[in-house]
């Protein structure tokens, strides 16, 4: 009879144990140290196949206004002389349509097919002057590869200037691009640049004063759906009817926390009687407000001659900053913030005289053997910008001999160049940033060096 009573017991005990031994080895397990295995993902390096290399030209040069009985007509006011070349297959050039404006040199794109199953790289820039009551000087352009985002900083909506924004279309699909403006107001969207339908193969001019009229230094955002377009500007100033300069002017390069503009020439002494010699940046921090720093150093001696620290930007704002008493010369502007800015610079002839004005934009870095097609402009001169200490290789397509150009970590050296010649610019193990610039009585012009296609993208594909 005990052992019967006892029985139930024991169970019970023996199960409590057991229970605390699993919830001690339970415990004990999730203290312990567990083994692991590590295994990288599956992946496999591929590159994708070379692609066609196009670029889009701005064209001739355009005026606003001149028809008396159309104030709003745009009409050709002076041809562009194209410079290009490729290494790799023969470029190919097509026209573009114009549906703003009756075509007399239609503005042209140029195509490369890849060669030897790598992709062709591809440069072009033209040159345009003229000399007429209400337009004058030099424009030069580099013709560039359309992008789905482009910054253009420079321009003008107030009274005197007559500004183009121009939107290239080269491929065989229509895209829709909306224009944001960044102004004193901060953002706007004008009603003029939203949904703009650039057709394929065509390009589209809009006055810049029907999106921001009045502004003084505005910045343009374009972005693009269904197509990649060319933004670019094309600016022009008349001051009490006497035509102040001309250009056009391409996107400048994609904001970043660091920006340099290579080369910025002043042409006008310091006492001169129409203005003093110096220079204005225009910038903006595009994402959040942000302080920054300006320096400014002689390309010819490396010496500092401006420094503007703890510079306040706020978000969408531009802001332009003067830089007077500056001997003549050649300088690098180099922009440093803790949040992505965007930026170019202006610059302009002796306003007493034959008046022309440039406006350089900030370069993109290069770490691989680029094209540089050099337009027909008056002494053109290369100026290249390096982080670390750089030697640059200068190839003439035309068979030419080769030349070297060292530049010293953290400053810019330059040389002279042949007018409409194409280079190959290679910056061996460095990253540079370059641009080419033009100079003569009464003719400033100046663009960026754009980084090479050709290689494309490696990409990591998993299963």
């Amino acid at each position: 009879m005990s052992s019967a009573r006892t029985r139930p017991v024991v169970r019970i005990i023996g199960g409590a144990l057991a229970a605390v031994i699993v919830t001690g080895g339970v415990a004990a397990a999730a203290l312990a140290p567990w083994p692991t295995t590590e295994r990288a993902a599956l992946g496999r390096d591929v590159s994708p196949d070379a692609a066609r290399s196009i670029v889009a030209c701005d064209g001739p040069l355009l005026a606003l206004g001149r028809d008396e009985t159309a104030a709003g007509a745009i009409t050709e006011a002076a041809p562009g002389a194209l410079v290009s070349g490729s290494d790799g297959a023969t470029a190919s050039e097509f026209a573009l349509s114009t549906p703003d404006r009756a075509a007399v040199e239609s503005p042209v794109a140029l195509a490369a097919d890849p060669a030897g199953g790598e992709r062709s790289d591809l440069a072009a820039a033209s040159a345009a002057t003229l000399a007429d009551e209400d337009l004058r000087g030099l424009a030069v352009s580099a013709c560039s590869r359309p992008a789905l985002e482009s910054w253009l900083v420079g321009g003008s909506a107030a009274t005197g200037a007559s500004d183009l924004v121009l939107l290239t279309n080269p491929g065989d699909v229509a895209a829709r691009v909306d224009l944001r403006v960044f102004g004193a107001q901060g953002a706007q969207d004008p009603v003029a640049g939203q949904d703009v339908v650039v057709a394929a193969r065509a390009q589209r001019a809009i006055p810049l004063a029907a999106l921001a009229r009045g502004e003084e230094s505005p910045v343009i955002r374009a972005t693009a759906e269904g197509a990649p377009v060319r933004a670019s500007l094309q600016t022009a100033l008349t001051r009490t009817l006497i035509a102040g300069g001309v250009d056009q002017v391409g996107a400048t390069a994609e904001p970043a926390a660091e920006q340099v503009i290579p080369a910025v020439d002043v042409t006008v002494p310091p006492d001169g009687a129409a203005s003093a010699g110096g220079l204005t940046a225009r910038l903006l921090a595009t994402a959040s407000d942000t302080t920054a720093s300006v320096v400014v150093r002689d390309v010819a001696t490396g010496a500092e001659v401006s420094r503007d620290d703890d510079i306040a930007l706020v978000a969408d704002r531009p802001v332009a900053l003067e830089v007077t008493g500056m001997p003549v010369g050649v300088y690098t502007v180099s922009v440093s913030a803790d949040a992505p800015v965007v930026a170019a610079a202006w610059t302009s002839t002796d306003l007493g005289a034959p008046a022309d004005f440039a406006w350089s934009t900030a370069a993109p870095p290069i770490d691989a053997p680029t094209l540089v097609a050099v337009a027909g402009g008056p002494s053109p001169v290369l100026a290249v910008s390096a982080a670390t200490d750089a030697t640059v290789t200068l190839t003439p397509l035309s068979g030419a001999a080769p030349q070297t150009l060292p530049v010293a970590g953290g400053s810019t050296a330059s040389v002279p160049l042949v007018a409409g010649e194409v280079y190959r610019l290679d910056p061996g193990e460095a990253t540079v940033r370059a641009a080419v610039g033009f100079s003569a009585a009464g003719q400033l012009g100046s663009y960026a060096v754009d980084a090479s296609a050709t290689a494309a993208a490696q990409l990591t594909v998993y299963p």
